[in-house]
């Protein structure tokens, strides 16, 4: 589990736990009989969530990859400068 979906479960679990105190007994059908068109809502509210939640965790692979190509992009200029400064100790080796 990467740390973003870490952090999305530990949202949601906070919610769980937050709708599991204050839901009455009998909860869902109690609820869902004063307001018929509750599930509709929450089928609405929850294929929403699972959406956001996708986008969020393909943007950061995005994020992680960038990271890569950031850091491999600072090595290749570490490695050629390192290079580049052998090239001209040996030229200037030879030369003397």
């Amino acid at each position: 589990m990467n740390p973003v979906e870490r952090v999305l479960h530990q949202e949601l679990t906070g919610l769980l736990d937050r709708l599991s105190t204050s839901v009455p007994a009998g909860g869902f059908e109690t609820i869902r009989g004063a307001n018929p068109t509750l599930k509709t809502r929450l089928d609405d509210a929850d294929a929403k969530l699972a959406a956001v939640r996708e986008s969020l965790l393909d943007s950061y692979g995005r994020w992680r990859r960038a990271l890569e190509d950031l850091e491999n992009l600072w090595a290749l200029g570490a490695w050629r400068s390192t290079a580049a400064e052998e090239a001209s100790e040996q030229s200037a080796a030879l030369a003397a």
